[in-house]
């Protein structure tokens, strides 16, 4: 989830874990640690047997400015009652065929929200191929009005910009759909971001920028989106074959 997320919403998130009020933000007491199962009681937890490679793939500490921080988001190691696709406010039947999910925001210095990453393992690479046949059925469809929200997310006006990836690097192996749009909510506040999806058997990666105008801070020594993006690309691609190809239960709550 997040693709409608602004930065100032971001920033209420980083707020709510103690972030922030200091130029050198560190991790405050009762930040979940990124990777962490969910708390016993919590509303679900993943039985995947690969789920320990989604800390590989989402943005790190160490990919960022010593300033920045990257916290867990509130249900960010959770599928059930949790979204992943909501590009325009689409419906994504695929959605009930994930298997483990890890999403953490990265904060800068004053606490903004200025990306955030969700890893993901589905059932199947079938299933990661219809989430992208339903994201593209989605961006073609999106009406030019506001979308009711689902699952908590704002009702919404997306007008789509151009696709940005024509010219960025490919990494092999790695699928990827990049789109570039604006948002406006009932209330009148709108919001620029990118969103980026990445796919590899039945892994994909989210990449959320939610202020793409200008350069990016430094992740992995990338300032651009097209490098960010390549940055996490070849993370998937790095990915074992054996865990990416096979097909598991879907989601269960032990």
């Amino acid at each position: 989830m997040l693709c409608l997320l602004s930065a100032a919403v971001g920033a209420g998130i980083l707020l709510s874990t103690g972030l922030g009020g200091s130029s050198a933000p560190s991790a405050a007491p009762g930040t979940t640690i990124p990777g962490a199962p969910a708390q016993s009681g919590g509303p679900s937890r993943s039985a995947d047997p690969d789920t320990g490679l989604l800390r590989g793939l989402v943005v790190q500490q160490g990919d960022v400015d010593a300033t920045h921080q990257i916290v867990l988001i509130p249900g960010g190691n959770e599928v059930i009652g949790q979204t992943t696709l909501d590009l325009c406010n689409g419906n994504f039947p695929s959605e009930s065929t994930r298997s483990a999910r890890l999403q953490v925001i990265e904060g800068d210095a004053q606490a903004q929200g200025v990306l955030s990453t969700e890893a993901v393992l589905y059932q199947s690479p079938a299933a990661t191929a219809k989430a992208f046949e339903e994201l593209k059925h989605v961006a073609r469809t999106c009406p030019p009005t506001v979308v009711p929200g689902v699952n908590g997310d704002p009702d919404t006006k997306t007008t789509f910009r151009p696709t940005p990836d024509g010219s960025w690097p490919k990494t092999p192996t790695v699928d990827r759909l990049a789109y570039d749009f604006d948002s406006i909510d009932q209330s009148g506040q709108s919001s620029h971001s990118v969103v980026v999806y990445l796919r590899r058997g039945r892994a994909l990666l989210g990449v959320y920028f939610f202020m793409p105008d200008g350069p990016q801070p430094s992740v992995g020594g990338q300032t651009s989106i097209p490098g960010i993006v390549n940055f996490f690309a070849a993370r998937l691609a790095a990915l074992p074959p054996a865990a990416v190809n096979r097909t598991v239960p879907a989601t269960t709550i032990s």
